[in-house]
């Protein structure tokens, strides 16, 4: 008999999907066609193998991600799943380089006690106790780097960056969770990509500018990083050296602070004035919620493809 581990208990599995084995034995479950076209049901895999219609209608990002839709997941063995916010598991990291980087942004350098899998443009949670965490993008190149690069933008009254910036130090432990997110760089994309970046929403689109092209990628990509001043400019050297060693790389930087009204308009319209034949163009969003769902909105309307449209919104925090 196929068991299903969830939330740290087994169910029994048998010639049902996943969502009815769960929703048998008790549990909610979020759902609603059960046809794998809403795809309300979507969840992780932790460990095991699900057979390929349990990726029905989700996007290669996703795919890669380990994420499935529970209603067209009939498992053949043994898995264990979580919710896409739910169990995590955690690793300890050696903090052995930080340095600032720009007015308000620290690089720091993490070395993973074990292998810590994940894709370009995926993010971790970083611990300041067991309760007390913030998600960090993942900055680095997972074919190349061994260590985990986080760009760490300090708010004022943010406990988290504080903490880290200010008081671990060098050569201290730091818990991390495994790589979570699908806003990640695909191992097989052909298509034009525009990357479109507001201050440390750079951060895991660096992680995945480096994938590609050191990868071999042939296609275009152009970067667009909006920043608050020129203060807020960072890895700009980092980034020149990457469009010297590759000419299919374009950077254009963007200052807020050089712009009096609807910054958030000149900035998108900057951004997509970059790109000709929307339709072939894939355009990720990384950074400030209000820039990601606007860019995202005019991007649709310019004639880019919604499966072409991928985002990370960092949602600012008052506490950490």
């Amino acid at each position: 008999m196929v068991t299903i581990t969830f939330d740290g208990k087994s169910y029994p599995g048998g010639n049902e999907s996943v969502l009815e084995s769960l929703t048998k034995a008790g549990l909610f479950i979020p759902h609603s066609c059960k046809s794998g076209l809403c795809q309300a049901c979507e969840m992780r895999l932790m460990e095991g193998q699900i057979p390929n219609q349990g990726y029905k209608g989700l996007t290669d990002n996703k795919i890669q991600a380990n994420h499935f839709l529970a209603c067209q997941c009939i498992p053949t063995q043994d898995i264990s799943i979580a919710t896409l916010d739910g169990e995590v598991k955690n690793i300890s990291t050696t903090l052995i380089h930080r340095i600032q980087v720009s007015q308000s942004i620290f690089k720091l350098v993490l070395e993973p006690k074990k292998t810590l899998s994940y894709c370009a443009g995926q993010y971790l949670r970083v611990y300041h106790s067991k309760n007390d965490f913030r998600c960090y993008s993942i900055a680095s190149n997972p074919d190349l780097e061994e260590t985990i690069e986080l760009h760490i933008q300090v708010i004022p009254s943010g406990k988290v960056s504080n903490w880290l910036v200010k008081e671990v130090k060098i050569g201290e432990q730091i818990e991390v969770s495994e790589a979570m997110g699908s806003c990640i760089y695909p191992n097989n994309n052909m298509s034009p990509t525009l990357f479109i970046a507001s201050n440390s929403g750079l951060a895991p689109i660096y992680g995945m500018l480096k994938k590609a092209l050191y990868q071999g990628d042939k296609q275009v990509f152009h970067l667009v990083h909006g920043v608050t001043s020129e203060k807020d400019k960072y890895l700009t050297e980092e980034l020149r050296e990457l469009k010297n060693a590759y000419p299919n790389l374009k950077i254009t930087w963007f200052d807020y602070s050089l712009v009096e009204t609807n910054k958030q308009k000149v900035f998108i319209d900057t951004a997509l004035s970059q790109i000709n034949s929307p339709q072939d163009w894939k355009v990720y969003f990384c950074g400030h919620p209000d820039m990601v769902a606007y860019g995202k909105k005019q991007s649709f309307l310019k004639g880019v493809s919604m499966k072409n449209l991928y985002s990370d919104a960092f949602v600012p925090s008052k506490v950490n």
